[in-house]
């Protein structure tokens, strides 16, 4: 939230807030707490979830309580009074949100996960949210968290991911890595590497 203070930039400024999937870790931001409320941390923004996703997490709330609370708590606190407020849109996990702008499904961490691919004027980047957590997956994509719903439909969601994208000019968005989290895949043999652009 500072750098985007620094950049000029309003909570009210923001129109559009993608979630690649609604764990905890990715959901955090979306609200705020205002006089005892969780409210919309964007009030103008349209929030972006992939139907699959809230579908799921909506269905697994109805056996939360009190004591366990749903993604620790965050689905109550940061995806349902986005709901609440008319600021959701969930979409279909291959929409297309803008030229150029599509959410592409990428299931295996959370059974609605997805990445963004942005293609325009010949540059592409693909925005891998939590289909790929470190840089050890590289060197054995087969490798998935303790927190993957389906270990091996993320193995198989993230060999194609990276295949797909080594030794092409495409930017690849990380959100877990250490510093640098925006490089290219490269091939070294049989596995493959992460090297910063």
């Amino acid at each position: 939230m500072a750098s985007r203070a620094r950049h000029g930039v309003a909570p009210e400024d923001i129109d559009i807030v993608l979630c690649t999937h609604l764990h905890a870790d990715h959901v955090g931001w979306n609200t705020k707490l205002l006089s005892g409320r969780w409210v919309p941390t964007f009030p103008n923004a349209t929030y972006v979830f992939a139907r699959r996703e809230y579908e799921h997490w909506e269905a697994e709330n109805a056996n939360a309580t009190a004591e366990e609370p749903l993604l620790h708590g965050s689905f109550a606190d940061s995806v349902l009074p986005i709901v609440e407020a008319g600021r959701a849109q969930l979409v279909a996990s291959d929409h297309e949100l803008d030229h150029g702008i599509r959410l592409e499904p990428a299931p295996g961490h959370t059974p609605g996960n997805i990445v963004i691919r942005v293609e325009r004027n010949g540059t592409r980047a693909l925005l891998v949210g939590d289909a790929i957590h470190s840089p050890a997956q590289f060197a054995d994509p087969g490798l998935s968290t303790r927190f993957c719903s389906d270990p091996a439909q993320s193995a198989e969601t993230r060999i194609r991911l990276i295949d797909e994208v080594a030794e092409t000019d495409t930017a690849f968005l990380t959100a877990h890595f250490p510093t640098p989290t925006l490089g290219r895949v490269i091939r070294r043999g049989a596995a493959f590497g992460f090297e910063d652009i």
